[in-house]
């Protein structure tokens, strides 16, 4: 396999906290929160302790430690692009016009826009194929989409399916229609990274070409659709939205959502009367799907311009590989700038080799990371979906893409699941991620499934035993699990290391009070108000644990106490 100059991201120290702007504005409490009062929780049974409603599980994530990039040469295996999820939808039409169609009543009449859809399909059926990537050993390198643009077989894709680390092993490349039809590629005439435009020669002689539409405003967000060919399905077509990216890092990018995505890099996004608007060259592969695409017109021109001479597919370009990006004098000049903790200026140069190097997952990972410490969520979330698209291999980055989502969460309550999605393919590809484990565990309470949240947060206490943080959360998912005896040790454990934890002594209060022993719990929240005297809920539980141990007056202290704060 290639061997990557891989760059990996090391911890370091809070040095990055006084680079953050002054007026940043701050993030919800609840953020990283389990036990949030907003967040859904199971209703608590009779005679068990009320939870923690406020602050349960602080992580300050203004301070999160986000690891700066080092580099370090590591063998790793080539992304490949999988098969699409195929049974996201169903084909608009297996039939192709003028092939007869079995005698299967449908189960309902087909409404007004179905049948608009599959109008659409029928069209645009001959003229999408899937194409396939090989080396010389008949191992696939990568898949992606493409689409006739002449009548004599010119194939226009996305350069993301022949990078320059792949151009290097590709032998031959074949396609295959949406009827079952296959040819290969004899030769490409463009392979541009920059304009993400790829033109390649079929071997079929007479094709159907798809009419372009250059100019198109995208400006205000407009109706389209994303087609796929998919060798198992037939023909896939989908509904969706684009809008030109208007954020600082869009850099020319569209946005394209959808609900159901079975498009692939190279998929034609195709307006309602199935002209080509343009061309998807990044897929995030999430089952909650953004992708993003560039407009057609860099291809149209290049469509239009005489045809240089037919290249052999040796001869596609094998550079800038990511060991000629990483020695860039810029990016290593960019990479300094942000380790010196100007982070400002680091952005600025980062944003210049983003567009000098469109494709370099690196490049945006590190474009994302700056966004991240200056506060600017949305910036950040669009750079780590980058990164991860480009290299859906990495679990760094997918780390770093639910940590940017949980920031962009408002009241700190997930809106989709695309942090979850991100949180389980960072701690798969990368299994000894102590803080991605704890945000995976977490997100699992919010979720209510308790049994995940205590595996995962056994796979923390094991990778990092000392963090007490870690063994406060289990022992509240002990607690909710109503396995008591676990409860009390891992609070326990969290209060041997971390004494000055104040929802830690809280949990024990709550813990104590159902053993009965009101004195004990009595000590527990005083601990707790002590360090927290602002806390919401413990001085009503000292109150009510001083009266059940007799020591009347200190309740009604107690409860004063919490009325004044009220």
């Amino acid at each position: 396999m290639r061997v990557f100059i891989w760059i990996c991201l090391a911890l370091f120290t809070t040095q990055l906290a006084a680079q953050e702007p002054a007026a940043k504005a701050p993030l919800p409490s609840a953020v990283l929160d389990p036990i949030s009062p907003s967040a859904p929780t199971a209703p608590t049974a009779p005679g068990e302790p009320a939870l923690p409603s406020e602050a349960g599980f602080p992580v300050d994530v203004n301070n999160y430690e986000n690891p700066l990039l080092l580099f370090q040469g590591e063998k790793r295996d080539l992304p490949l692009a999988d098969e699409d999820n195929l049974e996201l939808l169903p084909p608009i039409s297996p039939y192709l016009p003028g092939e007869p169609v079995p005698e299967v009543a449908p189960a309902r009449p087909l409404t007004a826009e179905e049948e608009q859809l599959r109008a659409l399909g029928s069209k645009v059926a001959s003229s999408v194929v899937g194409i396939r990537v090989w080396d010389e050993f008949g191992t696939q390198l990568s898949s992606g989409i493409g689409f006739f643009v002449s009548p004599d077989g010119v194939i226009l894709t996305d350069t993301g399916l022949l990078h320059p680390e792949i151009a290097a092993k590709v032998d031959y490349i074949t396609t295959i229609g949406a009827a079952g039809t296959s040819h290969r590629i004899i030769g490409f005439y463009q392979a541009d990274l920059t304009s993400g435009v790829t033109l390649l020669q079929s071997e079929s002689e007479a094709t159907v070409p798809l009419e372009m539409m250059p100019g198109t405003d995208f400006s205000q967000e407009r109706p389209c659709h994303v087609l796929a060919v998919s060798e198992k399905r037939g023909l896939v077509l989908a509904d969706a939205t684009v809008q030109m990216d208007a954020a600082l890092t869009g850099q020319g990018w569209l946005n394209l959502r959808g609900t159901d995505s079975p498009g692939g890099v190279g998929s034609p996004v195709l307006s309602a009367d199935g002209r080509v608007m343009a061309i998807v060259g990044m897929k995030v592969p999430l089952k909650s799907w953004m992708n993003f695409a560039l407009p057609c017109d860099a291809a149209a021109l290049a469509i239009r311009q005489q045809r240089v001479a037919l290249q052999p597919l040796k001869n596609l370009p094998q550079k800038p590989r990511i060991s000629e990006v990483v020695a860039d004098p810029e990016f290593i000049a960019a990479f300094n700038t942000l380790q010196q903790k100007r982070v400002e200026a680091a952005m600025r140069q980062l944003v210049q080799l983003t567009r000098k190097y469109p494709r370099s997952a690196e490049c945006w990972a590190l474009l994302g990371l700056s966004a991240t410490y200056l506060g600017a969520a949305p910036e950040a979330l669009n750079c780590q979906r980058k990164a991860v698209a480009l290299d859906p291999k990495a679990g760094l980055y997918w780390h770093q893409l639910a940590f940017a989502k949980l920031r962009e969460a408002k009241d700190g309550l997930p809106t989709s699941s695309e942090d979850l999605e991100a949180l389980q393919l960072a701690v798969d590809q990368r299994p000894n991620d102590q803080l991605a484990w704890l945000l995976l565990a977490s997100r699992h309470v919010r979720d209510g499934d308790l049994g995940k949240a205590d595996d995962a947060l056994r796979r923390v206490t094991l990778l990092a035993p000392d963090y007490a943080q870690a063994h406060y959360l289990q022992a509240y998912v002990r607690g909710r699990l109503r396995d008591y005896d676990a409860a009390q040790a891992a609070i326990s454990q969290s209060l041997k290391l971390n004494a000055g934890y104040s929802e830690a002594w809280y949990y024990q209060g709550l813990l104590l009070d159902k053993r009965n022993e009101p004195a004990e719990a009595a000590k527990a929240y005083r601990n707790t108000v002590r360090l927290r005297p602002d806390h919401p809920h413990a001085w009503m539980n000292l109150a009510h644990a001083y009266k059940k141990a007799g020591r009347n007056s200190e309740a009604r202290e107690a409860f004063m106490e919490h009325q004044k704060r009220k």
